[in-house]
């Protein structure tokens, strides 16, 4: 069995500033980095096998936190998966996103000639940037060459492993739906899996069907067995509920590892959703906090 835990990283500059950072490395705020510290915290018991974070900065270092509060000998880790990155938004990148007017029938190119950078539709990209469809291709890759190879090798062993990914909003729900269209029902996710608050995280188990706990299997690579995969959490953020929003707007200072530790930090409500066995049930969210 193999569980995967996905975690959105910790507020960062330019989530407060309400602009499209996608590929843009804008460091943690001293928000972000206190609701990193408790996210490791919430962690420190939960044993990894190892630790995967996108390289940009927001959620290498979120990455970092939960790593050090880990239990002597610490789980190895590579903060360098470039396939989990945030979406590319392109000339978007740094710009304040907005709303389309739905009483217009404007494309894209014509807002951007306006200077006014909306959210793409379904298949549409901001100019360099990447459409959701790319993204997805991304995330299909990211299974392949992260999360697979953990699968086989709990199989092989007949042992349980639990690996974590540090990622960003969008491309955390871009990793699930690839993961639940692995389930040998073959059920194509509906729910959009969008909606995380920063730092919080999602869980979905896979096993290999017909085969039970503690049991090695011969596989090779190439071997296809049929996989059961199942949404267990999304949305988690239990470890905020008593962290307090501070007054003094911290969240537009960034982090700096060299200055005092603030001790006022923020609060966000945990939110949850029922097992979901191959995402049947799930129903969309949307992203209340920031886009990335």
């Amino acid at each position: 069995m193999l569980t995967v835990t996905f975690i959105r990283h910790g507020q960062s500059t330019d989530n407060v500033r309400h602009v499209w950072a996608g590929w843009a490395d804008a460091p943690l705020s001293q928000r972000g980095k206190a609701q990193a510290e408790a996210l490791g915290a919430y962690f420190s018991q939960t044993l990894f096998t190892k630790i995967y974070a996108s390289p940009l900065k927001r959620a290498a270092t979120t990455a970092a936190f939960v790593l050090a509060a880990q239990p002597t000998p610490q789980p190895p880790h590579d903060f360098t998966i470039e396939s989990i990155k945030e979406q590319n938004f392109g000339v978007a990148e740094g710009k304040p996103w907005c709303f389309p007017d739905h009483k217009t029938s404007k494309s894209l190119s014509e807002y951007m000639s306006e200077g006014k950078y909306p959210t793409p539709r379904p298949g549409e990209r901001f100019t360099d940037g990447e459409s959701d469809e790319d993204l997805a291709a991304r995330a299909t890759q990211a299974v392949d060459e992260v999360i697979m190879p953990h699968v086989l090798s709990a199989a092989r062993a007949g042992r349980a492993e639990h690996i974590a990914l540090v990622s960003h909003g969008l491309c955390i729900g871009a990793l699930i739906r690839a993961l639940l269209k692995r389930d040998s029902s073959h059920v194509s996710p509906t729910r959009e899996y969008t909606g995380m608050q920063n730092t919080a995280w999602a869980r979905v188990v896979i096993n290999m069907q017909n085969f039970a706990d503690g049991t090695p299997i011969d596989l090779v690579d190439e071997d296809t067995h049929p996989l059961i995969v199942t949404a267990m959490d999304f949305g988690r953020a239990d470890h905020l509920v008593k962290l307090k929003l501070n007054a003094g707007g911290t969240g537009k200072i960034a982090y700096d590892p060299n200055q005092r530790d603030i001790r006022a930090f923020f609060g966000g409500a945990a939110k949850t959703v029922a097992t979901e066995k191959c995402e049947s049930n799930a129903r969309g969210g949307i992203d209340g906090e920031a886009k990335n």
